[in-house]
């Protein structure tokens, strides 16, 4: 069996324990993460160990991530609020802390603008593809965790 790890990194508030309790298929409310959420996804030939950072600002999070780094991560996930500028801009913060402190763990690495639900109802949407591009990122998404089916949150992951 395959076994991938994958990284949600981003402040506070952008969805990141929403995606993985929707993956896992967990319908209680999320809280604020105090310590590394690690779940665990099966999916077909695959073990997926999705690892939700904690911390509310930036220092926090790369903090946090760096105290606990010993692994090579496949994947990256960043999240931002697509209705918040400043986790956008928070993204690069992370990026450049980690760097920083000589860590660049991640084979692969994308960016998720989350709330998609809220964009549409409030009629705005900050989109991340200049931040991707600096970043290095293959990939970005627009996604609702809180909404979106589970199945279409997956690709977010793989």
């Amino acid at each position: 069996m395959q076994r991938h790890i994958v990284v949600l990194l981003g402040v506070g508030g952008v969805g990141k324990t929403t995606l993985a309790y929707r993956l896992m298929g967990l319908s209680i409310r999320p809280t604020v993460t105090l310590r590394p959420g690690i779940y665990k996804l099966y999916l077909a030939n695959r073990e997926i160990n999705l690892i939700d950072v904690p911390g509310q600002y930036v220092l926090e999070i790369v903090q946090n991530f760096a105290r606990m780094w010993t692994f090579y991560v496949d994947k990256a996930v960043f999240m931002y609020d697509v209705l918040d500028y400043y986790t956008l801009r928070s993204l690069v913060e992370i990026y450049s802390g980690l760097l920083d402190r000589g860590i660049k763990p991640f084979k692969r690495l994308a960016i998720v603008g989350n709330k998609m639900d809220l964009a549409k109802e409030y009629g705005i949407q900050i989109e991340a593809d200049e931040i991707a591009q600096a970043l290095g990122a293959q990939e970005v998404f627009y996604i609702s965790a809180l909404k979106d089916e589970p199945k279409d949150l997956l690709k977010v992951i793989l």
